[in-house]
């Protein structure tokens, strides 16, 4: 690990070096775009009136702390972004701490007139406990607590990562029409991950992507045409020991090494057929993964995965009148097991021997539209709404399942979803404004014969779950909210916000054995900004789960020993005071 954490910090200083040399340029370039807000609350980021620097903190309850600071320089060839943040949070259950270190930066130029060169760099490194799902039984008499066996086993993961990656782009043609853009990434990844066994894992990831796009005009029509690929090689090692209560045991069981190969390439093409009515978009995308991996201690246990697909799509957009359009599409979609996937349950493999691929075809149509009024009023100003039906047939699904505390994968042969989201937001008064979103789901198993390994018996059974309804998926998900905004004179303004939550109870398991409850969850946000002079201060607080409802989200599907419930967080409050300064 320490080895892991020197090689990190000599990536982050040959970055930073990186940076120092590239300012070199006299172009002026566009702004740097805003970077995600680290809070729940409106964005703590300064407005872009010149170089500025800002410094944020948030409070809440059990135990949550998170601050830190960002700055923005602005040359006049380049921009210049990088922030740095500290989060601590106890956690509403026992054993379920967590803190984390993030810096970011980002830094663009302009090398001429046509050209953009960006270089983007990440580190995180923190910790996560896991208190691990309980029954049915310890959620309803104590749904805060933890699963003794993840307390005992002290389950966590330990996270160390470090990235860079630099983009560059230029416009060439007559018009500028055309662009090219090329872009390279590293990073290196250790996780430690604590479950029944002490399992360290050591990633080097190398990427590579290409882009070329065109906008012109044929037969008098806009063409926007657009081709690329990328690669990627991913080498790693897994290490694993025995677990003693959270420590690593000086028994190394077992090392893997792996390597991942990924090679894709797309084509695409949106053409205006009818002129300023009707678009069509042809895509089709080529995937190539090839996975390899070999116990180094038996080096003649080793084991290769190929797996390739075309996936094509069609869509076609038509707009009936100015602010509403029609869309339909169709689409062929493939999904390989991902490495952790592809993990098997019998220790005579190491890599599952009877998983598939997931496969799919998705047909969708939609319907969106915009209103405004030409003129302000106090009044229904403005009107957005969309409308989204769509129906998958899906073979060989994979679907997550445990094994003595260990999660392995299998396939359901064929899955039939239907779906419909409806979505608007509405300006009902001036600065006052109404959204609404709701979701119906109706995810059937439509043939699935279920293989695995009895925890009882060691022995391979077989169940038929055919028909049945997927887990951890809700039938009905409604959100509505009403939002207020003002600006109070130049220097002010305040918003407040309040939302509602219903959705209904999910299955715990293929099987369909049990379900959890509906909830319904109400929140409110209040807060404001000022600015005097240089300074910028923004003050925000909130209350999550008003009526402090004891609901569960997100459940851990088909567990072995009936381990299916989280419970999500009681009713908890917090506070951001965020400060800023432009220079």
């Amino acid at each position: 690990m320490e080895r892991i954490c020197k090689k990190s910090l000599c990536s982050v200083a040959t970055f930073l070096l990186m940076i120092l040399l590239s300012i070199v340029s006299n172009k002026t370039f566009p702004e740097v775009p805003e970077p995600a807000d680290t809070t729940t609350f409106p964005s703590h980021a300064i407005p872009r009136y010149g170089d500025t620097i800002s410094q944020f903190n948030q409070f809440g309850s059990f135990g949550l702390f998170l601050n830190g600071i960002q700055a923005s320089i602005r040359l006049p060839a380049s921009n210049l972004m990088t922030n740095y943040s500290y989060r601590n949070f106890n956690g509403y259950r026992p054993h379920n701490n967590e803190f984390n270190h993030a810096f970011n930066l980002l830094f663009k130029t302009a090398p001429s007139g046509n050209t953009t060169l960006q270089i983007t760099g990440q580190y995180i490194s923190g910790i996560l406990k896991n208190p691990g799902s309980l029954t049915k039984k310890e959620f309803d008499s104590l749904p805060y607590g933890a699963a003794p066996r993840s307390v005992n086993r002290d389950e966590k993961r330990i996270t160390h990562k470090g990235q860079v990656e630099i983009t560059y782009d230029v416009n060439f043609g007559k018009s500028l029409n055309q662009q090219f853009e090329i872009s390279g990434n590293g990073s290196i990844e250790y996780f430690e991950r604590v479950t029944k066994e002490f399992k360290i894992t050591t990633r080097y990831i190398m990427g590579l992507s290409a882009r070329y796009y065109n906008n012109s005009r044929f037969w008098n029509r806009n063409s926007e045409f657009s081709a690329g690929g990328d690669l990627l090689h991913q080498p790693e090692r897994k290490e694993e020991y025995e677990n003693f209560g959270g420590q690593r045991s000086d028994n190394l069981e077992q090392i893997e090494v792996e390597k991942t190969s990924i090679a894709t390439c797309f084509i695409s093409e949106n053409f205006e057929i009818v002129k300023t009515k009707l678009f069509v978009l042809l895509t089709g995308r080529y995937k190539h993964v090839i996975y390899s991996v070999a116990e180094e201690t038996v080096p003649s246990r080793s084991d290769t995965k190929p797996y390739h697909a075309f996936s094509p799509e069609i869509a076609l957009n038509y707009q009936v009148i100015p602010p509403i359009t029609l869309g339909v599409s169709w689409e062929m979609n493939f999904k390989n097991p991902t490495d952790k996937e592809l993990e098997s349950p019998v220790p005579a493999f190491l890599y599952n021997q009877d998983l598939k691929p997931q496969t799919s075809t998705t047909l969708k149509a939609w319907i969106t539209g915009t209103f405004a009024k030409k003129k302000p009023a106090l009044f229904f100003n403005t009107l957005q709404f969309k409308a989204l039906f769509f129906r998958t047939n899906m073979d060989n699904e994979i679907v997550q399942y445990e094994v003595y505390g260990d999660y392995y994968y299998r396939n359901a042969s064929k899955t039939n979803r239907f779906g419909v989201s409806l979505s608007g937001e509405l300006e009902i008064y001036q600065d006052l404004t109404f959204a609404m979103a709701y979701t119906f789901s109706h995810f059937l198993y439509n043939s699935y014969i279920a293989k695995y390994l009895d925890d009882s018996t060691s022995l391979p059974v077989s169940n038929d779950y055919s028909g049945n309804m997927e887990p951890n998926v809700a039938r009905n998900t409604l959100n509505l909210s009403l939002a207020y905004q003002r600006a109070i004179g130049k220097k002010t303004g305040i918003f407040a916000k309040i939302s509602y939550l219903n959705s209904s109870g999910v299955w715990v398991d293929d099987a369909n054995s049990g379900k959890t409850d509906a909830y319904n969850l109400i929140n409110t946000m209040l807060g404001f900004d000022i600015k005097f002079g240089h300074f910028i201060c923004k003050v925000a607080g909130g209350v999550y789960n008003i009526f402090n409802q004891v609901y569960v989200e997100n459940l851990n599907i088909n567990s072995a020993d009936y381990r299916f419930y989280n419970a999500r967080s009681p009713r908890n409050f917090s506070l951001s005071v965020n400060f800023g300064y432009i220079f």
